[in-house]
């Protein structure tokens, strides 16, 4: 008796073209708001201290 099963390589092609745009997305969004952090600090100095926080923050999560 054989046991049939199916490896994720299996199923990779959907699955794979799925992740890959929605990484993609993130990849973008992350960028944007990249951008959108400098242009706001370069204007308003004071704005890195919460981006900081948030970065430490995020740094230390566990």
């Amino acid at each position: 008796m054989s046991t049939l099963t199916t490896t994720p390589a299996d199923l990779a092609p959907h699955k794979s073209r799925k992740r890959r745009t929605r990484r993609r997305i993130a990849k973008g969004l992350a960028y944007v708001s990249l951008a959108v952090t400098a242009v706001l600090v370069l204007s308003e100095p004071w704005l890195l201290l919460p981006v900081l926080t948030f970065v430490i923050a995020l740094s230390l999560w566990d």
